[in-house]
């Protein structure tokens, strides 16, 4: 305004004057100024205005532009929408959480999950979320509508539906180093509610649909570890808590303890009373969660042959075993399994006396009863 009023103000003192012949009233308002104010209505001094328009244009992309470096941002409309609504307080974004049709936070989001406010935090029904400053946690919301302030960002979001959950196949070593694997664990959880709700037929309709502990969201938050992908969900941690608790229990029994147990001893009730006990309570309280309900699986060998070993060893006297596996069992590992039985027995012979009998004659007489006793076993093996 300064510049097209000094260097075009020759004609915008013309059309002044002209402006205060025309209307007396404006004669009481100082030369200087009304040409100051005419600056931008006369098109000759307006051409001023472009240069300062331009820089401060040029100044909110490279703005945005460092923004959208800086966060890594999919493009250059996210990072620009978030300065504008800075500057001007207007165009906010909407963060939708836990739409039916959806995931859990909405895809159209802006850039809100990456950045923060100012925008709008829209939260359906059976989600809680806690948001965050840059210094620390700020606020837990639930169902409804909420400002973000800028800066604020989400930082935890938790269903608090009950969950449910598959660990389709793992492995745990026992006792004396043996693979274990375990299948078909199903197991639920939730957010723990806080203080305990004792639901009966005639309070159910005066309790709010969705109960939860403030602190249990905090202690989910504050629980969570970084790893290669980033900082771990609650399914993944849940699901780390229950792994490392079957695998301590597996370490602590013998394949014989878990596989073929003693009659007074049932080692799936076992691992259920550790998942209902307190130090196990404790561990999911402090992140935020509580265990509804567990089914264990079952345990097997991982490796197939020794899986057969162990069922030779436990196969009762006089039962052959099934032809799936004896036909496993070929004749030259039959062989080299008699001459090692012949090895053994006959060092066991020759440390014995020698004076006693003759040597020769014994050894034949061994020889003899070996051949008998492998010609019985290849028979018993082919039947």
């Amino acid at each position: 305004m300064v510049w097209g009023a000094v260097l075009e103000r020759q004609a915008l003192f013309a059309i002044a004057e002209n402006l205060k012949n025309t209307n007396p009233f404006l004669s009481w308002v100082p030369s200087p100024l009304f040409v100051l104010l005419l600056t931008p209505f006369h098109w000759r001094s307006l051409r001023f205005f472009f240069l300062p328009a331009i820089a401060f244009i040029l100044a909110l992309i490279l703005g945005a532009r460092y923004l959208q470096d800086i966060y890594n941002l999919p493009n250059l409309k996210l990072s620009f929408n978030y300065v504008v609504a800075c500057l001007f307080g207007f165009g906010y974004p909407t963060l939708r959480i836990g739409l039916p049709e959806e995931s859990a936070i909405s895809k159209d989001a802006s850039y809100l999950p990456e950045i923060g406010g100012p925008g709008y935090l829209d939260i359906q029904a059976a989600f809680a979320v806690m948001v965050s400053r840059p210094q620390a946690a700020s606020n837990i919301y639930a169902e409804g509508q909420h400002f973000l302030t800028r800066g604020e960002k989400v930082e935890e979001v938790a269903d608090l539906n009950d969950q449910q959950d598959t660990i389709e196949k793992m492995s745990a070593f026992s006792h004396e180093g043996v693979a274990i694997q375990i299948t078909d664990i199903h197991f639920g959880y939730r957010l723990k509610h806080s203080p305990p709700i004792e639901i009966s037929l005639a309070s159910t309709k005066e309790l709010k649909p969705y109960s939860f502990s403030l602190q249990a969201l905090r202690n989910l938050m504050q629980s969570r570890v970084v790893t290669e992908q980033g900082l771990t969900d609650w399914r993944t941690m849940v699901k780390g808590m229950i792994r490392s608790t079957i695998s301590d229990f597996i370490y602590q029994h013998t394949v014989v303890e878990l596989l073929k147990p003693p009659a007074d001893y049932n080692p799936y009730a076992d691992l259920k009373k550790i998942f209902q006990s307190k130090a196990i309570r404790e561990r999911l309280r402090k992140m935020g969660s509580e265990l509804l309900w567990i089914n264990v699986g079952l345990f097997d060998l991982d490796k197939e042959e020794y899986k057969q070993e162990l069922l030779k060893t436990w196969q009762p006297q006089g039962h052959h075993l099934p032809t799936s596996l004896s036909s496993e069992i070929n004749s030259e590992e039959a062989v080299g399994r008699a001459k090692a039985e012949f090895i053994s027995e006959l060092l066991n012979v020759l440390e014995q006396d020698p004076s006693q009998l003759d040597t020769t004659e014994r050894i034949r007489s061994f020889l003899t009863s070996v051949t008998s006793r492998s010609n019985r076993t290849s028979a018993g093996s082919s039947n």
